[in-house]
């Protein structure tokens, strides 16, 4: 065997070699595929089972617990209470008397629950009383306790039992299948037993409760039981054993050695399970799915896998058929060449050789070098460009630099020639541009965006003089909270320049600041002109959509709206107030951040 591959032409050798390893390694990586998506896709299978079980147990949780409130409204219901404590037996007119009064209350406290088919109030002397959803009310009378009652009085004060599935006959001769929740009815407060209470509903509610969105591949497949905690069958999703017992069924049910989930077979065939209990209901919620549905989900993973392994195979007998006829072709030049070019010499290429196979591999090795000496030159180009847009950054800070050295100059000159207020204007002015021209996307304290403001006002008071004055209430521990740098400023601004354009005097702008369990509240206020109701509205539901606009109107607060949104989401609150002549209330809410 040796001999024979020896003696074979270099081209087969090749095309053996190639085509053998990626042969054994596709099969190897096809093996390995199959066995874990087979595996994961079991494990996912009986994860998904035992998410199903525990969210069904759960959403019946839930139901129940709706009814067991119903329960309760109706057993602290006070005409009820009175009509119940003050029961006279062996008295027609007192019987339709109690009818004619418990069948609204009744009405108005099972009425919202559309899977409630009836409620029957039995009093300690035997009186029953029947009122039906779809129907009326009945008064009937028992010589003995229902079996229902009987159970109750051997449970414990103020325990309520949810019983299994049973068929009742209603008022119209229908049956019906109905699981019910008994309880006695304690007089309040003396806690007496005054009678006893069974809620019917109908199992057509487990349909609802038990609906699933998304697994209808996994559905047909899949069983779902729920059984009480004597094993009986509760409800069946196929609608085949509602009522029956487990023995002979064989389904599991969740004990202290056993475990919540496995294996098992049931009729003849394997299933998957996955049982929950609920501590609320006593009740067992199992979910079988059928081993048929691994197997078909296994053989599609496996026809996947074939159809993959042949294509590939496919391509890559081709692919070792081609480079072994193309490899055998002088390629001693091709080497010394890629050598010089290890070495880093780019600039030498390869000549056409007339071949076709070899010319396609030399134009594509030359390209690669033109390629090669195409990115250096656009690298070095890209470094050069970098290097000049930072040298155009550093000359795009003189201007900014001129003008706070400018601001300063004039500061220092006017204190000399003491013109104090030129000195305050241009302090204040610098202050002003200094903190607005850099780093806007970050955050500041409050006590910083406080200090802006009273530059701000500073300079707006020398030019309006006695017009406005700004009054400030901030709580201490508010001063380092966390800010957008530039939130404050822009209101204030509009509150000047809108609000109070029409004050001649006494104009009063309120800065006021403080914590509020975990939130920061900022609130400005001025006395000012105010807005109408159209104004106000048009205003409010432009910034709560955060939409820009065409004209100047709002722009600061849309624009603080905007910033904030991006920065805390739904985390933030911004309501604006206003009345026409009396002044605008804006209030900001914001989650409460120490810098």
């Amino acid at each position: 065997m040796r001999h024979f591959f020896r003696s074979l032409p270099i081209r087969n050798k090749i095309f053996i070699t190639f085509a053998s390893v990626y042969v054994i390694v596709i099969t190897v990586i096809g093996i390995v595929m199959y066995l874990n998506n087979v595996n994961e896709m079991k494990n996912q299978t009986q994860s998904m089972s035992k998410v199903l079980s525990t969210q069904f147990s759960r959403t019946i949780d839930l139901y129940f617990e709706d009814i067991e409130r119903l329960s309760l409204a109706i057993f602290t219901d006070s005409v009820i209470q009175d009509t119940l404590s003050n029961y006279e037996e062996d008295l027609l007119y007192n019987d339709i008397s109690i009818r004619n009064s418990l069948y609204p209350r009744l009405f108005n406290q099972v009425y919202p629950q559309s899977d409630v088919a009836a409620v029957t109030i039995h009093t300690d002397s035997g009186t029953i009383f029947d009122y039906e959803k779809s129907g009326d009310m009945e008064v009937r009378y028992a010589t003995e306790d229902p079996e229902w009652v009987q159970l109750l009085k051997a449970a414990n004060k103020n325990e309520f039992l949810i019983l299994p599935t049973s068929e009742v006959e209603q008022l119209n001769g229908q049956k019906k299948q109905v699981v019910s929740l008994i309880r006695d009815i304690y007089k309040i407060p003396q806690r007496n037993r005054i009678g006893s209470m069974k809620i019917d509903i109908d199992v057509t509610i487990f349909e609802k409760l038990l609906e699933m969105d998304n697994v209808d591949e996994l559905e047909e497949h899949m069983r779902i039981f729920v059984m009480s905690a004597n094993e009986s069958v509760i409800y069946d999703h196929r609608k085949e054993l509602i009522g029956e017992n487990n023995v002979g069924l064989n389904l599991p049910t969740v004990t202290v050695n056993e475990p919540e989930d496995g294996t098992l077979s049931w009729q003849s065939d394997s299933y998957l399970y996955a049982n929950d209990h609920s501590d609320f209901t006593n009740w067992n919620t199992v979910v079988l799915i059928d081993n048929e549905f691994i197997i078909y989900e296994r053989n599609q993973i496996l026809l996947f896998i074939a159809i993959s392994g042949l294509v590939a195979f496919s391509v890559i007998g081709v692919i070792s058929y081609l480079l072994s006829y193309n490899i055998t072709k002088p390629f001693n030049g091709i080497i010394q060449k890629m050598r010089r070019v290890e070495k880093g010499d780019l600039t030498d290429r390869m000549k056409l050789t007339g071949h076709p196979e070899m010319d396609v591999l030399t134009r594509v090795y030359n390209n690669m070098l033109d390629s090669i000496n195409k990115l250096i030159t656009e690298v070095y180009e890209a470094s050069i460009t970098e290097k000049n847009a930072k040298i155009s950054a550093l000359q795009s800070q003189i201007n900014p630099h001129f003008l706070y050295n400018t601001l300063n100059i004039m500061k220092s000159i006017s204190r000399v020639k003491g013109v104090e207020e030129v000195a305050e204007i241009s302090e204040s002015l610098s202050d002003l541009f200094k903190y607005s021209m850099k780093d806007l996307d970050k955050t500041v304290t409050l006590q910083e965006e406080v200090t802006h403001v009273e530059n701000y006002m500073r300079i707006q008071q020398h030019r309006f003089r006695d017009r406005f004055v700004l009054t400030k209430d901030i709580s201490p521990e508010a001063n380092q909270i966390s800010i957008p740098k530039l939130l404050i400023q822009p209101i204030v601004e509009n509150a000047v320049n809108h609000g109070l354009k029409d004050k001649k005097a006494e104009g009063v702008i309120l800065l006021k600041a403080f914590l509020k369990e975990n939130d920061l509240v900022i609130k400005i206020q001025d006395n000012g002109n105010g807005m109408n109701p159209e104004t106000l509205e048009y205003v409010r539901k432009k910034v709560s959509t955060n939409r820009m606009k065409t004209d100047t109107e709002g722009i600061g607060l849309n624009n603080i709206a905007q910033r904030l949104q991006l920065m805390y989401g739904y985390r933030y609150r911004m309501q604006i107030d206003s009345e026409e002549n009396t002044g605008t209330n804006v209030t900001i809410i914001l989650p409460a951040h120490v810098i």
